[in-house]
């Protein structure tokens, strides 16, 4: 399915005219709770984005954007006490724009960007009303599990009515990393992963991106895919790629601290900042580790200071040698 393109962002005052157009509609208020207005005036919208624009940062209400303008609007209700550890997920979109693919999307993006802008959260729910049975497909398209139906629960247009509780464990948003193999297209991706994978201390100045051209860190990528033994695998999360790991044999020239010898290859594995503490690079390496079986061993080298070297340490790798920054680290292949 072609899946028009949007965005989610930020409310901003000047989409007031286009939010009033698409919310002001019997039919997106019947599957709405009352507090929704209907009729949806200017000075509703108004009210809606002021309130928008002043949630402290980082927001939990955004618009959909299609075409250029807000036609939807998608928010998660954060819990406290107890719950602090659950969010609401609710959500609309302009009639015109229902069944066209966009707001299954939007869900993903949004569960994506609330587990990982507020860590603490385990779980997103929502409840739609038992008879929008499109808004209940909208919530399995986007991965949600029905938990249950809870039974006159809400009354709305004076009918009792139920709601179906559909939700998103983290754990199981986790669950649909994938993997998938390099392609020839993909260069550009491996220089944005060879980027962060250069250890940066928080806090500190960043490097230049110009620094990934060093003949000694280059060499991790040059003409990547055209060495036989070249091998390389991608982390992606609802079709985004998050991280990556990849190793290949050094042909002797521009060695960088890892290298052993011509036997054996050298790992570089990283996961893009905001998609780290996931389980994310472990899941890399146990894939790349069983992908190793073939060679004697295989080499990385590692900042001292790196978080990532006890992570290492747990794989089994050991250290090779050291300098004042960096470890050469060795992990054995068994069998």
């Amino acid at each position: 399915m072609n899946v028009p393109r949007f965005i989610l962002r930020e409310w901003q005052l000047s989409d007031a005219a286009s939010l009033v157009e698409h919310a002001n509609n019997i039919h997106v208020w019947n599957n709405l709770r009352d507090a929704f207005p209907y009729p949806y005036t200017e000075e509703d919208g108004q009210q809606f984005i002021t309130k928008a624009m002043n949630i402290p940062k980082p927001t939990t209400l955004m618009a959909i954007e299609v075409d250029g303008k807000s036609v939807g609007s998608i928010s998660i209700t954060l819990h406290t006490d107890i719950e602090r550890i659950t969010a609401e997920l609710g959500y609309f979109i302009g009639e015109n724009y229902w069944n066209r693919g966009i707001m299954s999307e939007a869900v993903k993006e949004m569960v994506s960007y609330a587990f990982l802008h507020f860590p603490e959260l385990k779980k997103i729910y929502a409840t739609p009303f038992g008879f929008n049975i499109a808004s209940q497909r909208v919530l399995q398209k986007a991965g949600f599990e029905c938990e249950g139906i809870l039974k006159q629960t809400a009354i709305k247009n004076g009918k009792v009515i139920d709601e179906h509780y559909y939700s998103m464990l983290k754990s199981l948003w986790v669950s649909n990393v994938h993997h998938r193999f390099f392609r020839q297209e993909d260069y550009l991706l491996l220089e944005s992963l060879l980027y962060e994978a250069i250890f940066q201390p928080d806090g500190a100045e960043p490097l230049p991106r110009a620094i990934i051209k060093k003949p000694e860190i280059n060499s991790a990528i040059r003409d990547f895919g055209k060495k036989p033994d070249d091998f390389c695998l991608f982390a992606e999360l609802n079709g985004k790629t998050v991280g990556g790991a990849w190793m290949r044999i050094s042909d002797g020239e521009s060695k960088s601290f890892g290298y052993i010898d011509s036997e054996t290859p050298e790992l570089v594995i990283t996961v893009f900042k905001e998609y780290r503490n996931l389980g994310i690079g472990q899941g890399l390496m146990h894939h790349l580790i069983d992908s190793a079986k073939g060679y004697k061993q295989i080499s990385l080298s590692v900042d001292k200071r790196n978080y990532a070297v006890e992570m290492y340490k747990k794989f089994g790798f050991k250290i090779e040698r050291e300098n004042e920054q960096d470890y050469a680290m060795v992990l054995k292949i068994k069998g």
